[in-house]
């Protein structure tokens, strides 16, 4: 019963005045102990897609989800063999992954400066994580490397194009002490 009033509450006409839907892509710096000891470069690549719901006129919450594209200096070959439909085998030599995933949620107030420039800050948690395995091998070796992002604050800055379309800066401060130092992004955005 509380989900479903939580779930009314949020998608409300009155509560929920609109959303932006973005796209970022960006560097993330990993401390440089955690990348040692996890066998990882000290950056990485990411690629991510958020979309915001409006609360408030400056208020809004921020859902993200997205990939990490690691440069792994533990990355390992197996033989792998592959048995198809017609039962013929197949062995070849595959390399484990280098991606990851993300997911954030941010608590995000909006400020217009005029009507070119916007600002905004973000207080939210980033989950991050990243596999070294085989892709589609079930038999094969495979380890989790857990990533501590935790708690970040972030600083932007948008550039209107038109009426939905923006151009988006965005710097984020890990204030837990966790694995990841920063991340700088840049993305564009589309209000719905």
């Amino acid at each position: 019963m509380r989900k479903i009033l939580l779930f009314s509450l949020l998608c409300s006409s009155s509560l929920v005045m609109g959303a932006e839907v973005s796209s970022y892509v960006g560097k993330v710096q990993f401390k440089s102990e955690f990348a040692n000891s996890a066998g990882l470069a000290e950056e990485a690549w990411t690629v991510d897609g958020r979309i915001d719901f409006d609360l408030e006129e400056h208020l809004s919450v921020e859902f993200g989800i997205g990939a990490l594209f690691l440069d792994d200096k533990q990355q390992f070959k197996q033989d792998v063999t592959n048995l198809n439909d017609y039962y013929y085998r197949d062995t070849y030599t595959a390399e484990s992954s280098e991606t990851g995933f993300l997911l954030s949620i941010a608590g995000k107030i909006n400020y217009p400066i005029n009507d070119i420039f916007s600002g905004n800050m973000l207080v939210g948690y980033e989950y991050m994580d990243f596999d070294r395995e085989i892709a589609y091998c079930d038999t094969c070796y495979s380890e989790s490397v857990d990533i501590d992002a935790g708690l970040f604050l972030g600083l932007g800055t948008g550039i209107s194009f038109g009426q939905n379309m923006e151009l988006k800066f965005q710097y984020k401060m890990y204030l837990s002490d966790g694995d990841v130092d920063n991340q700088a992004l840049v993305g564009i955005s589309f209000l719905m």
